[in-house]
């Protein structure tokens, strides 16, 4: 589900992508967003979950500039089970859910039996990968190791799923993402946590060259205050009142 709007991102930011991947694609819910904001752009939509792949082939398989890919990504070649979620696979993960289960009590999960191969992105031969979008519930970071490669050479865009908490077992925090991906010269600029409350929500990160120094460091500057858990919840405050200032003075 996302929670960043992609035509504000691409206004904001001045978007150029020609080729992006979505991995954990789900039934491809932001693939219309892709295509309305990116109307040439080629698309691959990675998704593990067998019933949920064979949607994604029922009404994307004949779309000559979308590939489908029934396997999931992560650092090594090798096989694994998952925790499927009954909120129609939208929780599932290979991670054994944790605070998951408190903040969202209603959603169930059962251990599949299914083994489910996991490939490396970097040894795909996809190239110029402009974008990534990686929703995979909690196994980001997995991911991420095996796309070293792309993100030194193509990819200038990434969106992920982040958390502020053991969302699922052994899932990165936060802080740990943004110091991997300052590796490889990536800023987070935009945060939105579920209901601006919760502990998990969507990152936009951008390759520091194609933003200012101002933006940057403000970006910097930005992240350290909303990670100070005592100041979260007024810093939340005071911009959803000068969002809504700015939107009443634009529309008078």
């Amino acid at each position: 589900m996302a929670l960043l709007d992609l035509n504000h991102l691409k206004i904001k930011y001045s978007l150029d992508i020609q080729k992006l991947a979505h991995i954990g694609a789900h039934k491809g819910q932001e693939v219309e967003d892709y295509l309305n904001c990116f109307p040439d752009v080629k698309v691959h939509l990675f998704e593990p979950q067998k019933k949920i792949f064979s949607y994604l082939e029922k009404n994307f398989g004949n779309i000559a500039n979308i590939s489908l890919h029934n396997f999931a990504l992560g650092s090594i070649n090798s096989v694994s089970s998952m925790y499927i979620s009954g909120n129609e696979g939208l929780s599932s993960s290979f991670l054994k859910p944790k605070e998951h289960l408190i903040e969202h009590p209603e959603i169930k999960f059962q251990k599949d039996d299914s083994i489910v191969e996991i490939k490396v992105l970097d040894e795909l031969n996809i190239s110029d990968i402009d974008f990534l979008n990686i929703d995979t519930q909690g196994f980001e970071m997995e991911i991420l190791k095996g796309s070293k490669q792309i993100l030194t050479n193509d990819v200038k865009y990434l969106i992920l799923e982040i958390n502020k908490k053991e969302i699922y077992e052994g899932c990165p925090h936060i802080k740990e993402v943004d110091l991997f991906l300052k590796k490889y010269n990536f800023v987070r600029t935009d945060t939105h946590y579920w209901m601006d409350s919760y502990s998990w929500g969507d990152a936009f990160y951008i390759k520091k060259n194609l933003i200012t120094k101002r933006k940057f460091y403000t970006s910097i500057f930005k992240n350290s205050l909303y990670n100070i858990n005592i100041l979260y919840n007024l810093l939340i405050v005071i911009r959803n009142l000068l969002w809504r200032l700015k939107s009443k003075f634009s529309v008078g």
